[in-house]
């Protein structure tokens, strides 16, 4: 999606004023006014294209799914690493913070069929009572070997979750059925309701976190935004400045740019996917 420069919306923001250049007190009012308004256009609605994840998976801890995932910490190494036909399976030396379905990268291996590169989790395996073995795909190899050297397996970075919005044990994406979840939200997280089978992971639907506030080098606004921000950005440099009915008016012309970029993401049907869609035999409905 495209992006505009803070400089860009600046020199917008001094165009509507009529000034070619603001003071420096007046330049960072303007930077604190644009963040709000910015902040404000994220928060309009949980269906900003840009901001929604429609399902992907995360590791839970006692039913627990954080709003951080530190892939960082994350990392692990391996203790021995072989495959059998196209399926490597890794036995790390500590228990593994991934689950079946997410992006690891794996270096340091050497044999007949590299097993290197960015490989999507098939499944984890319990050896000793201990969460430390995973398996995933290569798209080719036959007969079976055993790898040298010691990987060194990065999970991928994932976003951080703002709102949680519906919790699957399965892609619901995906070909097979999928079972959706109750859940509650707390400071820590999303705690997953009836985990009957155990799960260490499911697939969640949230909104990802603002990564706001933006800074004078910020070339990241979204452009959805941004005339928006522009305009009740000056209106809020008029209310500042006493000139209320000036202020107003130009709220208006902000708020129909916004409205604008709104209509366009509801039209993509975002609306119906984040909440539950409740089927009887004469209806079906979204709550």
């Amino acid at each position: 999606m495209k992006n505009k420069s803070y400089s860009e919306l600046l020199a917008l923001v001094q165009a509507l004023s009529g000034v070619d250049a603001f003071t420096v007190l007046e330049q960072s009012k303007v930077l604190a006014m644009a963040n709000r308004r910015l902040y404000e256009a994220y928060d309009f609605s949980p269906t900003w294209p840009r901001y929604i994840v429609g399902a992907q998976v995360r590791p839970a801890t006692n039913n627990l799914i954080s709003r951080e995932y530190d892939h960082v910490a994350g990392v692990r190494t391996s203790s021995s690493a072989s495959r059998n036909g196209t399926t490597v399976t890794i036995v790390c030396t500590a228990s593994i913070s991934f689950v079946a379905g997410m992006t690891v990268v794996v270096s340091g291996l050497t044999g007949t069929v590299s097993p290197n590169g960015t490989q999507t989790v098939v499944s984890i395996e319990t050896t000793n009572l201990s969460n430390d073995t995973f398996t995933y795909s290569l798209a080719s190899g036959t007969g079976v070997e055993t790898y040298s050297g010691t990987a060194t397996v990065s999970p991928a970075a994932i976003d951080d979750i703002s709102d949680y919005n519906r919790i699957w044990n399965a892609n619901p994406f995906g070909s097979n059925p999928s079972y959706e979840y109750d859940f509650f939200v707390d400071s820590n997280g999303a705690t997953v309701i009836n985990n009957a089978t155990g799960n260490l992971g499911f697939w969640v639907g949230y909104k990802k976190e603002w990564p706001g506030p933006y800074t004078t080098a910020s070339v990241d606004i979204p452009l959805e935004f941004f005339h928006y921000a522009a305009h009740a950005t000056y209106a809020d440099f008029l209310r500042m400045d006493g000139q209320v009915d000036k202020a107003i008016a130009e709220e208006q012309i902000a708020m129909s740019y916004l409205m604008l970029e709104l209509s366009k993401a509801q039209n993509q049907r975002n609306n119906n996917f984040l909440f539950r869609r409740i089927s009887t035999y004469v209806s079906t409905q979204s709550r």
